[in-house]
């Protein structure tokens, strides 16, 4: 026997059984980053809380024309932690809310791909990718485990992409600029743009422009205050140079020929690697074009996908979380192409296994997972080149 109250709420719950479905993993997915909020990282002790700290001793705001020893984040960042240390909490927990914050505005970028996307069950999809991005296990484990920012340069990346599908390029560079103001690893983004430019003819190279002018702008709270266009460069061209080793993280594709911790195999094989990912990204330009690709919506995404993670899998000196952009666009890819399913997990077991190393002092075997991710880098490819010729033919 059931009660008529019962009754009554199991019906209610059955017919808003997708609401109640997606309340539930956004209030577990909030639970599980109030969980992670007192993880402690070497960054944390070593710089993040000390950078706080040294940004509130000078002044705050008012001081940020002072320069920080060790600090190197953008100005725009360091923008964002003067107005942190007026915040009345632990500056780990600034941190990490900061970030976690774009963790949802990146997952609602991410829900409008979807939802642009799709043409079928538009709202169950867009629920569901909204859910994949907030509850992520490496989108948890960077920003409410590590407190790092890579939601926040990730999220004006996908927008600019957003409005660039759309044809409205000035947001789009603008957008983009951003993304550049908070870290550099917007740069692997960069040969999709370029590709974007040259092959659609829409708009002008000056656009480009647009990025540096957007970062400068940013930057004008610690320019007035004295620092120089030079330093904001240099913390860019500096972090560059930081580490001297084929592979800081990331099991790219030179992982598979070196060890990835001597300077020798650094030195010999720099710029071998670059000209190489040069070679390849023209590669799949030159194929593209020769096969008349149609850069619609959805071959907008397969594009930018196959680009960014061609360039992190071939450059050298590539860290763990910097195959961040890519890892949330293979999210929206699912949703275009069902059969990557596997591969989407397998990137991201793959990517929470590097962070482990780190967070975890866990060991792995590096040249084990180069060769996993080079296995996964081209079933993606033979995968996604033949979704572009399907969509490109059915347009």
């Amino acid at each position: 026997m059931i009660f008529k109250f019962e009754e009554r709420m199991l019906k209610w719950m059955n017919e808003h059984i997708l609401a109640l479905a997606f309340a539930a993993a956004v209030i577990l997915s909030i639970a599980i980053r109030y969980f992670l909020r007192n993880f402690y990282t070497t960054d944390a002790d070593l710089c993040l809380i000390p950078w706080y700290n040294a940004i509130k001793d000078n002044g705050g705001l008012l001081g940020l024309g002072k320069p920080v020893e060790g600090l190197n984040y953008s100005f725009t960042y360091q923008l964002l932690i003067a107005l942190m240390t007026y915040l009345p909490i632990e500056p780990l927990y600034a941190y990490k809310i900061l970030s976690c914050i774009f963790d949802y505005l990146l997952a609602g970028a991410v829900a409008y791909l979807v939802y642009d996307i799709v043409d079928n069950n538009k709202l169950e999809k867009t629920l569901l990718s909204f859910i994949m991005v907030s509850c992520s296990p490496v989108v948890l484990m960077d920003s409410a485990a590590w407190a790092q920012c890579d939601s926040i340069y990730t999220f004006w990346v996908v927008l600019s992409i957003i409005f660039l599908r759309k044809e409205k390029y000035i947001p789009a560079f603008i957008y983009y600029g951003v993304g550049f103001a908070f870290k550099f690893q917007s740069v692997f983004a960069l040969p999709f743009f370029l590709f974007y430019y040259f092959y659609k003819r829409k708009f002008s190279v000056l656009h480009f422009g647009l990025i540096p002018v957007t970062m400068t702008v940013l930057a004008l709270p610690s320019l007035v205050q004295g620092r120089t266009i030079s330093e904001m460069i240099h913390i860019y061209t500096d972090n560059t140079s930081l580490h001297t080793s084929i592979s800081n993280g990331f099991p790219t594709f030179w992982r598979l020929l070196n060890d990835g911790t001597g300077a020798e195999g650094y030195t010999f094989l720099k710029y071998a690697a670059m000209a190489l990912t040069v070679v390849i990204l023209g590669s799949f330009m030159y194929m593209w074009i020769r096969n008349n690709i149609n850069l619609n919506n959805v071959n907008i995404i397969l594009i930018a996908f196959i680009l960014t993670y061609s360039t992190i899998t071939f450059l050298p000196a590539m860290h763990e979380r910097y195959g961040f952009i890519f890892e949330i666009l293979a999210i929206v890819i699912v949703f275009i192409e069902i059969k990557t399913i596997p591969l989407l997990i397998g990137i991201t077991c793959l990517s929470l296994t590097t962070y482990g190393v780190y967070l975890f002092n866990n060991t792995v075997n590096e040249w084990f997972l180069a060769v996993i991710n080079f296995v996964f880098y081209v079933s993606y490819m033979i995968i996604l080149n033949k979704t572009l010729i399907k969509h490109s033919s059915s347009n």
